[in-house]
């Protein structure tokens, strides 16, 4: 069971979820659309079912920003307010609409809320192989909107590309806006537009410039036209490392194990080297071994589970165990207590002539 406890540290989580899903219609509070972030991210790559993702009553209230003196009733507040809200995703035969939770129980006296997520979300979470998105947490996070949180996640599907356009009318319906809410272009542009504009160029890895596209004398279309913040890179500039000759021929083995589609993604050859310093050689050697024949998505999430929690162990000792052999059976004349099949054969033959004979 995933947990978040106290002083769990978000830094590293990745939220994934189908472009279907980053593209449905719903309508989320901020606090709301933090708490199901938080579980998005407490979803494994190998997963097959959804848990129950068990989350601390203090932790939460902290992300949340809730009162600590009063944070079990607000929590709950929260959760039962998220149990009504309901989710719109344009499937291929037509429309889908569900919950984002199917349950939350609060456990006396543990001081956490276990929650599950809708069954019907099973194939835009669970397994995704194609047509999915990643976002870090940390980022997520960081938003002071629900709009910023939404927009930034519609512009990473189209990181790659560098422009996204949406009909005026879809991208509203995507982030929730009700027909009463900023029915004038102006209001949208001015309240939604412009303060996520500034957000991510402050914030985020990505941020953009938009267009107005008109049919008539109205505005139908916005096209985003999508740039890398290289202000955000330069700031948080890693230091170089620095790698020995040995070092260099370890990871340079360890790399020629991975399968070549993988071979040269950064996040693979950096968790390689962190966990090759820490645990050495052998310790990643078989984690990798293990994810060749396990993973059949997300390879690169897979292994990193695998160095971090070394689901490799185990099935190295199995590999290493030989396997025991089973004792040879005995032919007839070996049972007999003759040295060649012949000396029984022979003995055979005269016993039997002798039987003729009487």
């Amino acid at each position: 069971m995933k947990t978040i406890k106290k002083d769990h540290n978000l830094d590293q989580n990745i939220v994934t979820q189908a472009n279907n899903l980053i593209e449905a219609k719903y309508s989320l509070t901020f606090t709301e659309l933090k708490l199901i972030l938080i579980m998005l991210s407490m979803i494994q790559p190998s997963d097959e079912n959804f848990k129950a993702y068990e989350i601390s009553i203090f932790e939460l209230s902290k992300i949340l920003g809730v009162n600590k003196n009063h944070m079990y009733v607000d929590c709950k507040k929260i959760t039962h307010k998220l149990l009504k809200k309901v989710i719109e995703i344009q499937e291929s035969d037509g429309l889908l609409q569900t919950h984002w939770l199917s349950s939350a129980k609060y456990v006396n006296g543990a001081g956490v809320v276990k929650l599950r997520f809708d069954p019907e979300l099973k194939p835009y979470l669970l397994r995704l192989q194609s047509n999915f998105t990643s976002c870090k947490l940390k980022i997520l996070l960081s938003f002071k909107s629900h709009y910023t949180m939404r927009i930034y996640s519609l512009l990473q599907q189209y990181k790659k590309l560098k422009t996204r356009s949406f009909k005026l009318e879809i991208l509203r319906s995507m982030l929730g806006i009700e027909a009463d809410q900023y029915n004038q272009y102006s209001d949208f542009k001015k309240k939604i537009l412009i303060p996520v504009q500034k957000e991510l160029e402050l914030t985020s890895d990505v941020y953009f410039e938009f267009e107005e596209i008109k049919k008539g004398r109205a505005i139908n279309e916005i096209k985003f036209n999508i740039f890398i913040n290289e202000h955000c890179f330069k700031e948080k500039k890693a230091k170089p490392i620095v790698i020995n000759k040995e070092e260099n021929e370890n990871i340079t083995q360890l790399l020629s194990l991975i399968p070549l589609p993988h071979r040269n993604k950064a996040t693979i050859s950096v968790a390689v080297y962190k966990y090759l310093k820490d645990k050495g050689f052998d310790y990643v050697k078989r984690n990798i071994l293990y994810c060749n024949l396990k993973a059949e998505k997300s390879y690169a999430g897979f292994l990193n589970t695998c160095l971090k929690e070394d689901w490799g162990h185990d099935w190295d000792i199995d590999q290493k165990t030989p396997t025991p052999v089973k004792p040879k059976t005995l032919e007839i004349w070996e049972r007999a207590g003759f040295k060649t099949q012949k000396d029984y054969d022979d003995f055979m033959y005269e016993k039997q002539m002798k039987k003729y004979k009487k």
